[in-house]
């Protein structure tokens, strides 16, 4: 009982003595917190002292161990002195301490490193005793400090032409000043002061030499643009009623002949059947004849326009038409009974030949307007006739440059042979 007493009050007047310890204490006293430096090696110089007694001292850069003091018998001070070397730009330095009992406590400090640049003025334009044949110029040119640029000025055979102030001393200044030569030798410098009034400059000489009145040669004429080639081949084939079998192979063929054989662009050939990516609906035929092609074909280009399918009379409610009947070509969203506002009135090639530049168009149709059974055709029954008149033709091509070439009259019947699958 008496042993345990004594250790009882051992133990009660260490840790009397231990809270009567100053704390441990990290002091740096050089670099100074977020200074900067222009050198790249710099002394790091510190104290560490009381607790427990010090027993260990680690001294990191930028997250990087370089230094560790370790002692096994704890001091009750420790001192730090050595040089650490410095990155460009940002530093941090971290000395952790360690005292007897594993009590930790850290001193930080933040190092900006800026790598020392004389004053210099860097020329970007123009060349030194570089010639010129224009009397108006500009100078280029760059100053640099890592004190910091104060003043800038621009001299030009003696004269000041230019000058720029800086309120807080910039590390790098851009110049540019326009200038006017005179005839000869030009000197041109440009003066640089620092923040502290330490003066730098460069000198170029430029030669200006006044060209001499010459007689402007007569202009070339421009060259005629190039011709170029234009087409839209149509195949419908896909009908409610009657189905036409060979028109789309038609429009196939002959897209294949104008792009392989007569060597038409392929971008400028714009194909429309039931099996290509835009259908022949009314909608699309219209927007390839009417936009597509006025939008693609100049002047002097010349315009293909091929189209198989079923044609189409209805009863002329204008009394227009000798015989009685307007015509249409038939898409394959067309209604026989509606031809007016479903299908394409023959009419409208007029409005069409119209709206296009080109002076040479060249329509072929593959197609016929009787309404008879059979062939390239297609009418309500009401509508059939035998004697159709091709007065919509003459209507069509009265204008210059337009030919339209049929696979049959107007009351004939295009026929399609298996034999030939066309």
């Amino acid at each position: 009982m008496e042993e345990l007493a004594r250790l009882e009050q051992e133990k009660r007047k260490k840790a009397e003595q231990l809270a009567s310890l100053p704390p441990m204490q990290v002091t740096i006293s050089s670099p100074a917190n977020q200074s900067r430096v222009e050198n790249e090696s710099i002394g790091l110089a510190g104290l560490v002292s009381g607790g427990t007694g010090v027993s260990r001292v680690v001294v990191t850069l930028n997250g990087t161990e370089v230094s560790r003091l370790q002692e096994r018998s704890p001091l009750r001070s420790m001192p730090v002195n050595l040089p650490v070397k410095l990155r460009e730009g940002q530093n941090t330095l971290v000395v952790t301490a360690t005292d007897a009992d594993g009590l930790i406590q850290q001193e930080v400090r933040t190092v900006h490193y800026e790598k020392r640049a004389p004053l210099m003025v860097a020329f970007r334009y123009p060349e030194d005793r570089s010639r010129v044949n224009e009397e108006t110029s500009v100078v280029a040119a760059l100053v640099t400090s890592s004190k910091g640029v104060a003043k800038v000025s621009v001299i030009l055979n003696g004269a000041e032409v230019h000058q720029q102030s800086e309120r807080s001393p910039q590390s790098s200044v851009a110049v540019t000043a326009p200038v006017t030569l005179k005839e000869g030798a030009n000197a041109i410098v440009v003066n640089a002061i620092e923040a502290d009034g330490n003066a730098r400059q460069e000198i170029r000489t430029v030669f200006y030499d006044r060209p001499k009145e010459t007689v402007a040669a007569p202009k070339k004429p421009l060259p005629d643009p190039p011709r170029e080639r234009w087409a839209v081949v149509i195949g419908v084939g896909r009908y409610e009623s009657p189905e036409v079998r060979y028109t789309v192979p038609d429009a196939e063929a002959i897209y294949e002949t104008l792009i392989k054989s007569a060597g038409f662009k392929k971008d400028h050939v714009l194909l429309l059947t039931d099996r290509s990516e835009r259908r022949p609906t009314l909608r699309n035929v219209k927007w390839a004849l009417g936009t597509f092609l006025a939008r693609s074909a100049k002047k002097d280009d010349t315009v293909i326009i091929f189209f198989a399918g079923h044609g189409a009379p209805e009863v002329d409610q204008r009394g227009v038409e000798r015989d009685g009947f307007s015509k249409y070509l038939v898409p394959t969203d067309a209604e026989p009974d509606d031809l007016y506002s479903t299908a394409l009135p023959m009419d409208e090639l007029q409005t069409i030949f119209a709206r296009l530049e080109a002076q040479r168009v060249v329509v072929f149709l593959d197609a016929c307007y009787s309404g008879a059974a059979g062939g390239r055709t297609f009418a309500s029954k009401k509508t059939r006739s035998a004697h159709v008149d091709d007065l919509f033709l003459e209507r069509a091509t009265s204008s210059k440059g337009r030919a339209i070439i049929t696979a049959s009259r107007p009351s004939e019947v295009s026929i399609e042979l298996p034999d030939l699958g066309h």
